[in-house]
């Protein structure tokens, strides 16, 4: 009764919401969408008619898009154990794929029971917006993020430190490679200047409490322990905590950052192959158009 009651008021909260996207969408196409076919993906992998899109059944539609892309990546590959690792801007994503998309029917997110079919995610808040803080005598890694607004230290806007800042102390993240998008005019490179003078500040007080001399590019290290560390957690929930062994499987990374982290989760799981599609950016996008047409009914 409770997972069912909490399912109905997430529904009540969220669908009108929901509907009202929905309706806004279709009237900005105006003729055309009575042209085209509008579907909308679900948590449980598949795509839903317009009128029949509800809240509880969409709380993990984009992570379910690309777990349709790893199980049309393993069928094409012929290897059907893979770990799907999918590390955007706000969190990471994991799933295993072992023949079969995983399915459960009742899921605990953000404290709220769901009962609701979906794919068999687990999510930690270690993104490459999550925010990096001292705090209490540790390294902390999210849950806060910085969005993509103000987003990380180095888009210029004044934002925090983040993930996505200590790869680019580290050397990982070039600005030379990236367009000249960014700043309050978006026609600025990313800044590694201020990313170093922000590390350098933030040393400081870690050294005086902990006693211990620290420097920039070893407190960034630090913070990426930290955050390789619950990404790993995250995958052994899926893996280790149902019986499978993680080196079994081949390591599948998308979104926009899991493939900067693929080498040291896979040494830290046991990992030997890493895979990382042509389409990474967007296999989500991807998978949501790859995936059919599915409504459950369940008395």
């Amino acid at each position: 009764f409770v997972s069912r009651g909490d399912t109905t008021v997430v529904d009540a909260y969220l669908t009108p919401l929901l509907a009202r996207y929905v309706r806004a969408l279709r009237e900005s196409l105006g003729r055309r969408h009575r042209e085209a076919r509008l579907e909308f993906m679900q948590s449980n992998g598949g795509l839903v008619a317009p009128e029949a899109f509800r809240a509880c059944h969409a709380v993990l539609s984009g992570p379910a898009g690309g777990l349709v892309a790893t199980a049309r990546i393993a069928e094409d590959l012929g290897r059907p154990k893979l770990i799907a690792f999918d590390m955007g801007g706000t969190s990471t994503d994991v799933a295993l794929y072992d023949g079969a998309l995983p399915q459960r029917f009742e899921t605990l997110v953000a404290g709220v029971r769901l009962q609701a079919p979906m794919m068999n995610i687990h999510t930690v808040a270690a993104g490459g917006g999550s925010v990096l803080a001292f705090a209490g005598g540790r390294l902390r890694v999210g849950p806060q993020s910085a969005g993509s607004s103000p987003g990380p230290a180095c888009y210029r806007n004044g934002g925090p430190l983040t993930v996505t800042d200590l790869q680019v102390l580290l050397g990982r993240i070039r600005p030379e490679d990236f367009p000249a998008i960014f700043g309050a005019r978006g026609d600025q490179s990313l800044d590694a200047a201020i990313v170093r003078r922000q590390f350098d500040a933030l040393a400081k007080p870690v050294a005086t409490e902990t006693g211990v001399a620290t420097d920039a590019e070893r407190l960034a290290s630090g913070f990426l322990d930290v955050a390789i560390e619950s990404m790993t957690r995250a995958i052994r929930h899926v893996s280790v905590q149902q019986g499978h062994d993680p080196a079994d499987f081949a390591l599948c990374c998308y979104g926009g950052a899991a493939p900067q982290h693929a080498c040291r989760v896979a040494d830290a799981l046991g990992c030997t192959e890493i895979l990382i599609h042509p389409l990474a950016g967007v296999l989500s996008a991807w998978g949501i158009g790859l995936a059919d047409r599915r409504l459950m009914r369940r008395k």
